[in-house]
């Protein structure tokens, strides 16, 4: 425990007898104790004096960061806790009614779930559609390892005034994958298109929101996986069958299946070869990595598309079909990618393709 010491000022020349009078700091009944302090906490009277309510703001202390326009603008915009941790998409629209044309620009997108829990970024890109009457996609490029795409894609719809106030558009927001089903990081739905000034351009910040899909789209029927390569020397493209999953019958998803796949190649949308692999038995994962083989001539793969379908093998009438998927050059979407990689790369491209009724 520290000592407290009383600090004594003695005359010389006194008898050394100490009074009141002799002794620094006791010259009245009123006067005060001066403390040599070792260690202990200051005195009350000591202590830095707190802040209060009635102090003049330091706005040098104040973070400008925190009062950012552009954020506030983009925090009015999200509706919930939920969308703001799904990120945001900025996008721009305008409508011409003598055209009947409707501008939609994808500028970019901010704070994107990380997919890629090693990278913590993911690898997304956009599709967009005009609802009800527009049910093709539209898709913008995948931008890679990223969180904050920058876009900046235009897409065109023709729709007339009077079918507007009944259409929304939706922007898909995606996780590509190129040896995976692509996840679907969320949704935007922008609705009653006619309410907005879209006579001069509107430009906004959207919340995403989970993906939730529509009762009237086409069933889940499967998946499959296969991988294209074209060797320009030998003007030989190779197509190889490497399996499916989840495979059903839209009337009887319970059913065991006999699989097969026929993969047909089209040029300009007319069929010019086909070929066929082997049937697996009663199962609703087959795995066949078969290899087709298809000559074709470099001056017609630009124009051509491959269309695949899954059959299932009846021994007792026609085949029933499970479901087809179709890429190429005249293609959207996972079909448009696949085939622009084939383009691009000498050697083979695998993906898993999502099976349409």
């Amino acid at each position: 425990m520290s000592n407290w010491r009383i600090k004594l000022d003695i005359k010389e020349g006194s008898s050394g007898n100490v009074t009141p009078g002799s002794v620094s700091g006791f010259r009245d009944s009123s006067s005060s104790f001066t403390f040599a302090n070792d260690g202990l906490p200051p005195l009350p009277s000591q202590r830095q004096r707190r802040a209060s309510m009635q102090d003049a703001i330091d706005l040098k202390k104040i973070d400008a960061k925190l009062y950012d326009r552009k954020q506030l603008c983009r925090q009015h915009s999200l509706t919930s806790n939920e969308e703001e941790n799904l990120g945001a998409i900025n996008c721009s629209l305008q409508y011409n009614k003598e055209t009947h044309l409707l501008s939609v620009n994808i500028i970019q997108a901010e704070d994107l779930v990380a997919c890629d829990v090693i990278s913590g970024t993911s690898n997304p890109y956009c599709k967009v559609s005009l609802l009800p009457d527009h049910k093709s996609q539209l898709q913008t490029r995948v931008h890679k390892k990223t969180l904050a795409p920058k876009f900046d894609e235009e897409f065109i719809f023709d729709i007339s005034p009077s079918k507007l106030p009944n259409c929304y558009l939706e922007i898909l927001v995606f996780n590509y994958d190129q040896f995976s089903t692509h996840d679907c990081i969320g949704q935007v739905k922008i609705a009653l298109l006619d309410s907005l000034n879209l006579t001069d351009k509107v430009v906004m910040w959207k919340g995403i929101s989970p993906y939730q899909e529509e009762g009237n789209k086409s069933k889940d029927v499967g998946e499959v996986m296969f991988s294209l390569s074209y060797l320009s020397s030998a003007e030989r493209l190779t197509v190889v069958v490497m399996k499916a999953r989840n495979l059903k019958l839209a009337a009887d998803e319970s059913k065991l299946l006999d699989p097969y796949v026929k993969v047909s190649i089209l040029c300009d949308g007319k069929r010019i070869k086909k070929k066929k692999t082997s049937t697996v038995h009663v199962t609703h994962e087959p795995v066949w990595n078969e290899a087709l083989v298809f000559n074709i001539g470099k001056e017609l793969l630009k124009r051509l598309s491959a269309e695949f379908q899954i059959f299932h093998d009846n021994t007792i009438g026609n085949d029933e079909l499970v479901g087809r998927v179709k890429i190429g050059y005249d293609t959207l979407g996972d079909g448009k990618i696949h085939w622009n990689d084939l383009m691009a790369s000498n050697s083979a491209v695998p993906r898993w393709h999502e099976l349409q009724e």
